[in-house]
């Protein structure tokens, strides 16, 4: 909808706050049960510089990415510092 109609949204900075909060909250979002095997790895457990992004945190800079196109750097650059 953003995409289509920027200027919908364009001069409602609450809105855009409320959408940035959730876009960021569903990137931060942890399951609650955590497997057994996370809570005790293994002897010599290593862990690697790159690993694969979660799917919701990439969803999420896609998505704020998005936000900055459509409406503007101007606009958007305030509210996400």
């Amino acid at each position: 909808m953003v995409e289509r109609l920027p200027t919908l949204v364009k001069k409602d900075q609450e809105t855009l706050r409320t959408l940035l909060d959730l876009i960021f909250k569903l990137m931060i979002d942890i399951d609650e049960d955590v497997e057994e095997s996370w809570m005790r790895p293994r002897e010599g457990f290593k862990i690697e510089e790159e690993e694969e992004e979660e799917d919701s945190v990439h969803f999420g800079k896609v998505q704020v990415d998005r936000l900055v196109s459509c409406i503007g750097e101007e606009i958007m650059l305030p509210l996400l510092s």
